[in-house]
């Protein structure tokens, strides 16, 4: 697998992210033409910090501004963005979007933007995405940002490092970060809205990895430390078995939303095609439990998983399909993950060959568990008449018996 990963250690902004990207390979071309396409001009050049040759970019924006994200997204429509690219940069203005209006208590729509409004910020979106998928990486993780400390000045005066949307990004996205390591803003709310639109994980350090190019993205600001943004593009590494002496890799990180409400005059079936409506809306899990209100009446607790950015959505189908007066939102929660593939397996009933579908947890290489697809297993016990149980038994035992020839074949995939 071909990782892209960012080490923030000095922070980031839009520029230095589009520039050490550039940095790391990307193609200047689709980068510039990007930019150029939302009305900027773009000047790439080298840089020496800190002894460390780096590649810096300068937006030319000709004091251009955008105020909504109904313009953000029209000028993006209109940019020479590949759809993929296209797609990630809409969704990071609808990150900075929803930010925005959470300090303002507003929605993402009606939200004003004011030092995110100027045209570099989009040009950084744009040049950024393009970057990215030039790179064509297959996961991308984002070690801890250091966002600086002390306070900033910004369109309403003084405020506190991070500044509030750039806070407010963090929170929703489940980036890791820390204060420091020195005074001053180190991370914006554009560098930190393209990070958590660009991040498919986080990880508190680095994972096993075979590191290739190494690229380095300058910023403006004369530190003590650095100021740079690396960038590492490598294979991940499988691995190793639990008898070879290394550090396992830590589970992944994500932060959710839990909505809940009581009910206390909805049937079971209402019940049931809610928890299918909202798993099919993507909601990350749905828990219906027994409960008992006041003056002793029987009710239930639905309870929802969700990434912050669904809530409002699911939160609405709740009440729609119960006639829910209210739903509890308890926000970022945080929770470890473990990894989780599909496989098909095959095995015999009586001679007879059947292929079910398994679902493999994970946790740095090793096997939690394994679990048969019931809509599979129930299929097969209806052809082979066996019980469900049954069916379920032998499937996941000849998974396990896989388990050595899936590792292998993964330890072969390293080597190769």
């Amino acid at each position: 697998m071909r990782l892209l990963l960012f080490d923030p250690t000095s922070g980031a902004s839009g520029d230095m992210i589009m520039a050490s990207l550039l940095d790391l390979g990307a193609d200047p071309d689709a980068v510039r033409a990007a930019v150029e396409s939302v009305g900027c001009g773009l000047e790439i050049s080298r840089e020496e910090r800190h002894h460390i040759s780096s590649t810096r970019v300068r937006i030319h924006a000709g004091g251009k501004r955008y105020r909504t994200l109904s313009e953000a997204r029209s000028i993006l429509a209109a940019a020479a963005l590949a759809p993929q690219a296209l797609d990630r940069a809409v969704k990071i203005m609808e990150i900075l979007a929803s930010a925005e209006g959470r300090v303002h208590g507003v929605s993402g729509e009606e939200a004003r933007f004011h030092e995110i409004g100027a045209m570099d910020a989009l040009a950084d979106i744009a040049g950024s995405s393009a970057a990215l998928s030039s790179l064509a990486a297959d996961k991308v993780m984002v070690l801890p940002i250091s966002v600086g400390s002390g306070t900033v000045v910004a369109a309403h005066g003084r405020l506190p490092v991070p500044a509030p949307a750039t806070l407010e990004v963090l929170s929703a996205s489940g980036l890791l970060w820390r204060g420091g390591p020195v005074e001053g803003e180190l991370l914006t709310p554009t560098g930190a809205a393209i990070l958590a639109g660009f991040a498919d994980e986080t990880a508190a350090e680095y994972p096993l990895i075979r590191a290739g190019a190494t690229g380095y993205g300058a910023g403006t600001k004369d530190l003590a430390i650095p100021n740079l943004l690396r960038t590492v593009v490598g294979e991940m590494a499988a691995p190793k078995g639990s008898g070879g002496g290394h550090p396992q890799p830590h589970p992944h990180h994500d932060r959710v939303v839990q909505l809940e409400t009581n009910v206390d005059d909805v049937t079971g079936e209402v019940l049931g095609s809610l928890l299918e409506i909202l798993m099919e809306e993507g909601a990350l899990d749905v828990a219906i439990v027994p409960a008992l209100m006041k003056k002793g009446r029987p009710a239930s607790l639905v309870k929802v998983l969700a990434r912050k950015e669904e809530a409002e959505r699911l939160a609405r189908i709740v009440m729609k399909e119960t006639g829910s007066l209210g739903v509890r939102v308890f926000p970022s929660l945080h929770r470890f993950v473990a990894e989780r593939e599909e496989r098909e397996v095959g095995f015999e009933i009586e001679g007879r060959p059947f292929t079910v579908r398994v679902k493999v947890s994970l946790l740095g290489g090793e096997v939690l568990q394994i679990k048969a697809e019931h809509d599979d297993c129930r299929r097969i016990a209806s052809e082979s008449g066996l019980p469900l149980r049954e069916v379920a038994r032998r499937a996941e035992e000849a998974a396990w018996r896989e388990v050595a020839s899936w590792r292998e074949e993964a330890a072969w995939s390293e080597v190769g």
